[in-house]
C-alpha cells in the first residue's frame, strides 16, 4: 500500500513542479480542438485511424529513447516492473501525440 500512495505522490509532485508546462498543453489542445470543430467536414472517425498509426510509431520510438531520456539505459532495466514502467511511460508519450494527431488530421485534410 505505501508503494501506490508513494507512486500517486510523485506523480502529484511532479505535476506540480510543471504545472505551467500541463497548463499550456492543456490550452494549445482545447484551441486545436476547437478550431477543429468550427472547420471540419468529416467526421471524427476518419481521423482514428492516422492518430492510432502514429501513436503507434511513437510508443516504438518512446519506448527506446524513454531510459536515455531519464539517464539510464537498458542495461538497467532488468525486471518486468522496469519494462513495465518503461512501457507505460512510451504509452503516455503516444497518448498525448495521438491527441493531438486526431484533430491535426482533420484540420490538414479537407
Amino acid at each position: 500500500m505505501y508503494e501506490i500512495w508513494l507512486i500517486i505522490n510523485t506523480f502529484y509532485e511532479l505535476a506540480l513542479m510543471n504545472l505551467g508546462l500541463i497548463v499550456g498543453v492543456f490550452v494549445v489542445w482545447a484551441g486545436l480542438m476547437v478550431a477543429t470543430q468550427i472547420k471540419k467536414t468529416q467526421p471524427w472517425c476518419t481521423s482514428m485511424k492516422p492518430a492510432l498509426l502514429v501513436a503507434v510509431l511513437v510508443w516504438v520510438v518512446s519506448f527506446m529513447l524513454v531510459p536515455s531520456m531519464t539517464k539510464s539505459s537498458f542495461a538497467n532495466v532488468t525486471y518486468i516492473l522496469d519494462y513495465l514502467v518503461v512501457a507505460g511511460v512510451a504509452a503516455a508519450i503516444a497518448g498525448l501525440v495521438a491527441v493531438f494527431v486526431a484533430p491535426l488530421y482533420l484540420l490538414v485534410r479537407r
